[in-house]
């Protein structure tokens, strides 16, 4: 599920897996001289999916699928890796305002960045408010679509896209190749229990809220096709009780703010490094 994280403050919200299994003893010989002790039997190595964590990720993403509309807080760590090898830890908030199937209000802020995104239904708009530009395309008619069309045709990743997401992608059971439940744990106050996953260049751990609405309150990815294994985690903060209104979500532009092709977003983002 979660992808890699490339940027400290536009982070790819992806998903997917997990923790190394154990490793068992090996066999002794049956030929060991009379009158020594035997070995116990070895057991047989734990799986290296278990079911019980598969289990919970399924109530999770049918539980976020219910979910007609929602606002979430997330705080935001991420690493950069210096060409010396040297790890350097970036913090930020994202705050994501959803109306299903057709609305979201993305704010990703950091001291370096800010990037606010918009989808209306007909039109997805990213918008630096420092700089004073913004750049829209025609989007499809659902999230899950426009998400996509972000990511494939202009290499926008939306933060936590995932929680948008979780439960419609039938391609993730496949990308897992371990995981596992490590224990019970507080998140910020509330009971939780801790899941770790592994896919290919991707470690990931995640944090669900023991309760009914097995809502996630933490998730870590860190990237293992980088020797420096750099991470970014994420601490959520939901709020279910406040409406959002869909037509709250649209995007009005300042004034002042003037619109560019989707094409110069990346080289507007230079300016403001």
């Amino acid at each position: 599920m979660p992808s890699k994280p490339q940027t400290p403050f536009l982070p790819k919200a992806s998903l997917a897996a997990g923790l190394a299994a154990l490793c068992a003893v090996a066999p002794v010989s049956a030929n060991r001289a009379a009158g020594q002790t035997a070995a116990p039997v070895p057991t047989a190595e734990p799986a290296a999916i278990d079911p019980v964590a598969i289990a919970a990720l399924d109530d999770m993403a049918a539980y976020l699928q219910t979910l007609a509309s929602f606002r979430v807080r997330s705080d935001t760590t991420s690493e950069v890796v210096l060409e010396s090898g040297q790890k350097i830890q970036f913090g930020g908030e994202v705050n994501l305002a959803v109306h299903r199937p057709d609305a979201f209000k993305v704010v990703s802020q950091a001291d370096t960045r800010t990037r606010e995104m918009y989808y209306d239904g007909e039109s997805f708009t990213i918008f630096a408010p420092r700089l004073g530009y913004y750049a829209s395309f025609d989007a499809p008619p659902t999230i899950g679509q426009t998400l996509d069309a972000a990511r494939t045709r202009y290499g926008i990743e939306v933060p936590l896209a995932d929680l948008f997401t979780w439960g419609t992608d039938q391609t993730i059971r496949s990308r897992i190749r371990e995981a596992m439940v490590i224990l019970p744990e507080t998140v910020g106050g509330r009971q939780c229990i801790h899941y770790a996953f592994r896919q290919d260049n991707v470690d990931w751990q995640l944090w669900l809220e023991d309760s009914e609405t097995p809502l996630p309150c933490k998730l870590v990815i860190t990237s293992t096709d980088d020797p420096s294994m750099p991470q970014y985690s994420s601490v959520l903060h939901w709020d279910l009780a406040t409406p959002v209104a869909a037509e709250g979500l649209a995007f009005d532009p300042p004034a002042d703010a003037h619109r560019i092709t989707i094409a110069d977003v990346e080289a507007a983002a230079g300016e403001e490094r």
